[in-house]
């Protein structure tokens, strides 16, 4: 048995993964009982957390036994990256995407095995656990499905699960982990989060119930309205707005800093959560005009934070049809991206039309904390 680092359910829908030409690496969810159970969850809080190219999850749980003490068999399905390309022969012993796990239970760390299920063909990964028993692939049975299966997703999935002793009364459990972001040709990264699992619970609720979200200074990032009805549902917690995107409209949050909060009682959820952000491709516009691309680069800008990258945007090659006031725009992104009050009537009226921008009367243009890619940028502009 190997140290438990995380109580989660890890689902994803199949269907989506393959709609896009991207990398599916884990998706989340509220860890679930394998059977029956009469204890229910009383207060839930997920914060969710990203680092660089990965997220880092916190989920505190307090549940409620009612009856005497007992041993729960409790566990979370972990879905396998997709496409796995070069690697098609690889048997994982666990979610290869997924690392750090750490639970505790009542202050005492907990143990876990890994069950490795064959998908069922109606992608519902349930019927792993029947008569007291896991069924589980053995390694050379995976890998002869991975051989017969004709689709870039591995045909079997992990379950990850342990015994814990809840008390009677409440019971407290604290888990950790990471996983790596998933991206497209669409997004930039996406994370899908099943909330809905918690409804499997005696309660079929989280009586209270909330989910903190930070993305980084200085993002932008859409929330699939699904398990809420109003964007005014979120608390911005930091320099931040709210607004939707165009097509389709979704609540979009453009944080300076800090993160966002969703809170609500008897929260019983009937929709997951999904993180993302959108991927715009500021090169090879093709318009009748060098005016019109010129401007759609511009307006493109507006929309959301942006990775402020030279390369990435291959402006190099069009740097000279542009006009000074658009370089000079461009030249100062970074400042405004950090609130710069600008005086200039053409850099204050094009920065204020945007979606993202927030003034900040103490920011002193500062260039200590931008990262070596914004400096390149204010370079290239400013020759």
């Amino acid at each position: 048995m190997k140290k438990l680092s995380v109580i989660l359910l890890l689902l994803f829908t199949m269907i989506g993964a393959k709609a896009n030409d991207g990398v599916f690496y884990a998706s989340g969810n509220q860890l679930i009982p394998i059977s029956e159970t009469d204890i229910s969850v009383k207060k839930e809080v997920l914060t969710i957390t990203r680092v660089d190219d990965h997220l880092e999850v916190t989920v505190y749980y307090e549940f409620f036994n009612p009856s005497k003490p007992k041993d729960l068999l409790v566990g979370f399905e972990a879905e396998p990256p997709y496409p796995y390309f070069d690697d098609d022969l690889t048997v994982y012993p666990e979610q290869p995407h997924m690392s750090n796990f750490t639970v505790l239970v009542n202050g005492e760390r907990l143990f876990y095995e890994v069950t490795t299920a064959m998908y069922p063909e109606s992608y519902e990964m349930t019927g792993y656990y029947k008569n007291g028993k896991f069924s589980n692939l053995t390694k050379k049975q995976a890998e002869q499905a991975i051989k017969d299966h004709d689709e870039m997703v591995y045909p079997f999935f992990f379950v990850y699960h342990f015994n814990a002793h809840f008390k009677e009364g409440q019971n407290i459990v604290v888990h950790t982990y990471n996983y790596d972001l998933s991206n497209s040709v669409g997004e930039e990264y996406s994370f899908p989060y099943v909330l809905t699992a918690a409804n499997r619970w005696a309660n079929h609720q989280i009586d209270d119930f909330t989910l903190t979200i930070n993305m980084g200074e200085r993002e932008s990032f859409t929330i699939q309205p699904s398990f809420f009805k109003d964007i005014n549902d979120w608390t911005i917690n930091g320099k931040g707005k709210k607004n939707y995107t165009q097509e389709p409209k979704e609540p979009i949050f453009h944080m300076q800093n800090g993160s966002i909060t969703f809170h609500k009682n008897n929260f019983h959820p009937d929709g997951e959560l999904r993180i993302s952000k959108n991927r715009y491709y500021l090169y090879g516009w093709d318009y009748d005009g060098e005016t019109d691309a010129r401007n759609a680069v511009l307006e493109t800008l507006k929309s959301q934070y942006y990775r402020l990258v030279v390369d990435e945007m291959s402006f190099a090659d069009d740097k000279a049809k542009l006009t000074d006031e658009q370089k000079r725009i461009l030249k100062n992104m970074p400042f405004a991206y950090r609130g710069h009050v600008f005086k200039d009537e053409g850099l204050r009226k094009y920065f204020e039309s945007t979606a993202w921008y927030m003034s900040d009367p103490n920011y002193q243009d500062d260039m200590s904390d931008m990262s070596i890619e914004e400096k390149e940028w204010i370079t290239f502009w400013s020759k």
